[in-house]
């Protein structure tokens, strides 16, 4: 029963989640969505998004990173 109680409040947890997702992400702390199927490309995505980052934060990063 407690289900079925809670699955009518689905609208506004979902709202709340939509709400969470836009406010919280900004220009200065993005969020990124990372697909999690698989570990390995979890982590090749993760990785290539650290060192997008570093890149334009630092500048002088050495070119093999």
């Amino acid at each position: 029963m407690h289900d079925i109680e809670e699955r009518r409040s689905w609208s506004q947890y979902r709202k709340a989640y939509e709400d969470v997702l836009t406010r919280c992400s900004t220009e200065s702390a993005p969020w990124y969505i990372v697909p999690a199927n698989h570990k390995w490309y979890r982590n090749l995505y993760v990785a290539r998004a650290v060192v997008e980052i570093l890149r334009d934060t630092l500048p002088d990063l050495p070119e093999y990173f």
